[in-house]
């Protein structure tokens, strides 16, 4: 079965906004500032070449320690702490603990959810969705209910074509 040109194009359309709205996500960025870390927080130590997942951490005389754990697989939780270095000569790491001077810092990032633009998503996606279900149920609805318009055979005018139609229809000879 062939899908209706039409039928393609309000899919076309509904994928691409699904598309947009899933690739923009609900997560945002937030700058930190030194102040506002915690000592025991779980933060992410980005250097130019890796990046080290840190935590018992502790911030005393303007120096951050902690312990490194280097078997973390995986690195994007919500809501981590992203620290990003001035220098990687900075950081100082024997065997799994490390040592930060605060002022080597450059910035610091937390993951944030965006409530707002988290409703704003869902209720366009569902309008979306629903409004593409509706245009595309209509349209496959009109196209089986349609009847096909019969083409008139090989050099005769629509005019006399349509007139003999009628006229097998009324009963008379053609």
């Amino acid at each position: 079965m062939k899908i209706p040109a039409q039928l393609q194009k309000v899919i076309s359309v509904l994928m691409s906004f699904i598309m947009m709205a899933e690739f923009s996500g609900c997560y945002t960025q937030r700058i930190l500032s030194t102040s506002d870390i915690s000592s025991g927080s779980y933060f992410l130590i980005h250097c130019q070449e890796a990046v080290y997942p840190a935590y018992n951490t502790i911030i005393s005389d303007e120096i951050l320690t902690g312990s490194l754990d280097f078997n973390k697989p995986d690195l994007k939780y919500p809501n981590n702490i992203h620290i990003y270095l001035i220098s990687d000569s900075s950081l100082r790491i024997n065997n799994d603990r490390f040592t930060l001077p605060v002022t080597a810092i450059k910035e610091i990032r937390q993951s944030v959810r965006d409530q707002k633009k988290t409703r704003i998503l869902t209720a366009l996606l569902i309008v979306g969705a629903s409004a593409g279900i509706v245009i595309g149920l209509t349209i496959a609805l009109v196209g089986a209910f349609r009847s096909p318009v019969p083409e008139p055979p090989d050099g005769q005018d629509w005019c006399e074509y349509l007139e003999s139609i009628e006229a097998c229809s009324d009963g008379s000879p053609d």
